[in-house]
């Protein structure tokens, strides 16, 4: 059986459909204006949780205060049956946790809470990097050997004997035991890059060891030192995204009760047909959180959100498209890190009837304006000035008083059309109302306009603008084909583990 996959390559690297917000939220710089970034950080909003927008636009800027509830079932793949205690991963699918359901052959299995340190080591000396990249295992960044393997990490792997043999390992199935107060990353920020995804992490919270992306437990390790030392403990992990969604989870013996383990049934012992067969679904399995993990595993208080977007800081002065946190001063990302603290330290951190869900918001918008919008300012079906006004004033109908014709007045009408009539004031909110005004404002205009080339001109530079990732998805996909963008991104000196 044949099977495509359509591949797509976007400029830059989350799901369910989340929801959320609340609480007022002052804004990190009152003379910076909002404005100046509102498309980005829209689309954070509009992509956040979510696999295709995350995947886009993967160096993630934001930080989101969000909950899970308890009873919420994740998985965790690994190479013993024994449950995990302290600080390890957990995925959203088991797919993504069978990954990682191995171990290395006629070796001891080994999990966080062991002390592997010492064979780790003796694999490093014996220039194994192989193995070490696997396993993960130096915990801390001032370990002696920490730089050592840093080093070695920026140049193609050698490895001189014969590949270790692998074996399969064990899922578990965890239950969380109660309400989990946490912190999603957005963007791609599980992905093992030095291209950005690891930015929010590395620079804001002051990881010893940065851009190195095989050393992510030195990273988490840091993440939950912060949150219990600084945070009191107000946090319990972190969520990210590579090829599915993923938490670290500071303290699993207090806040999970496994309810399953299962041997890992084997995939590399099979024919080529098989492997392959396994590999489709694995990415059947994640493109089918493109738009959203489904039920309300997470909900995301985007009336706190904390984004580098909304500071007067320069993202981009490494002049590419991408932004970046590592040119900033470290003045401006322990801002961040205060900022995202005081948005997380208080009382009323429960889920509530009055949050404003910003995401669901976004979601109207665009989907009342996203195919209108590209097809006006790139359709040959329009083939004169007039068929685009035409196009233009039955999208702005709803807002028309055809008795009292007043532009100021429609295009507030317009841009306040999705707005709820009752919200605080934040970021997010900000972000949507400056959008949804640019839009509407830009639409009244071009209806005005006697040229089509300049009315064609407006609305390319506002579809250039808004950046929609909807514009980039692919459409009518067979039960054999896949849309599949670049997902767990890994730099060009490092090789990416194969599929178990």
């Amino acid at each position: 059986m044949l099977f495509e996959i359509l591949t797509i390559i976007a400029i830059a690297i989350v799901l369910p459909e989340l929801f959320i917000v609340s609480a007022l939220v002052v804004l990190p710089d009152d003379k910076f204006p909002i404005d100046k970034n509102a498309n980005y950080i829209f689309n954070a909003i509009h992509s956040s949780m979510r696999q295709w927008g995350s995947s886009l636009n993967h160096n993630g800027m934001s930080f989101f205060p969000a909950h899970m509830p308890a009873g919420t079932e994740l998985y965790h793949g690994t190479g013993t049956p024994d449950p995990v205690e302290v600080m390890e991963w957990l995925a959203f699918e088991p797919e993504h946790a069978l990954g990682f359901a191995w171990k290395i052959r006629d070796e001891p299995a080994v999990n966080s809470s062991d002390d592997h340190h010492s064979q780790s080591m003796k694999w490093l000396l014996d220039g194994d990097l192989t193995r070490v990249l696997m396993l993960q295992t130096l915990d801390t960044a001032s370990d002696p050997f920490s730089k050592r393997l840093h080093d070695n990490l920026q140049h193609p792997l050698r490895h001189t004997g014969p590949p270790p043999k692998m074996e399969t390992g064990w899922l578990h199935t965890y239950v969380m035991k109660r309400d989990l107060r946490l912190i999603y990353i957005d963007g791609q920020s599980a992905a093992k890059s030095s291209k950005g995804t690891l930015d929010s992490q590395d620079y804001v919270f002051d990881i010893a060891v940065k851009e190195s992306p095989w050393l992510d437990r030195c990273r988490a390790l840091k993440m939950c030192k912060i949150a219990k030392e600084e945070w009191n403990g107000h946090i319990d992990g972190f969520v990210r995204m590579e090829h599915g969604f993923e938490l670290i989870l500071c303290d699993f013996k207090s806040n999970t009760d496994m309810i399953r383990v299962e041997r890992a049934m084997p995939t590399l012992q099979r024919d080529q047909a098989d492997i392959t067969m396994a590999k489709f679904w694995f990415l059947k399995a994640i493109t089918a959180r493109y738009h959203g993990i489904g039920t309300k595993r997470i909900l995301l208080d985007y009336s706190r959100m904390v984004t580098a977007f909304a500071y007067a800081i320069d993202l981009f002065s490494h002049r590419t498209d991408l932004p970046r946190l590592k040119d900033i001063s470290k003045d401006d990302r322990a801002q961040i890190l205060a900022d995202l603290a005081e948005s997380i330290i208080h009382d009323d951190y429960e889920p509530s009837a009055r949050w404003t869900d910003w995401q669901a918001v976004a979601d109207m918008i665009v989907a009342r304006y996203s195919d209108a919008l590209h097809e006006l300012a790139y359709s040959p079906f329009y083939k004169s000035k007039k068929h685009i006004e035409v196009e233009i004033n039955l999208l702005l109908r709803p807002f028309i008083d055809h008795d009292h014709r007043n532009t100021t007045l429609e295009i507030q009408r317009c841009a306040s059309h999705f707005m709820p009539s009752n919200y605080t004031s934040s970021t997010a909110s900000a972000a949507v109302s400056s959008i949804t005004d640019k839009i509407c404002s830009t639409l009244c205009v071009t209806a005005e306009q006697q040229s089509l080339d300049e009315a064609r001109r407006n609305l390319q530079d506002l579809v250039e603008y808004l950046a929609w990732t909807s514009w980039k998805e692919c459409r009518g996909c067979r039960r054999d084909e896949l849309c599949f963008t670049a997902i767990c991104m890994c730099s060009s000196k490092f090789t990416c583990p194969p599929l178990v």
